[in-house]
């Protein structure tokens, strides 16, 4: 076991079981409304698009965004 995981371990097992189950259902609240929200934007992407001004933009997406030559 490295070094991070054992002091991890160890940070986990001092704290008492009640505790640990609170601080556990607060992350999996916000892990569930960090998704939902996520998806939700996702499905927005496109959706208020402009029209584009560069030619072949699928094709030299890499170019136009970081400059890259493929």
């Amino acid at each position: 076991m490295s070094a991070i995981r054992k002091i991890v371990k160890d940070l986990v097992d001092a704290i008492p079981d009640e505790k640990l189950e609170k601080a556990f259902e607060v992350l999996e609240g916000f892990a569930e409304k960090d998704i939902d929200e996520a998806w939700s934007k996702w499905g927005e992407f496109g959706k208020d698009a402009v029209d584009g001004k560069w030619t072949d933009a699928s094709e030299k997406h890499d170019f136009y965004l970081y400059g890259m030559n493929r």
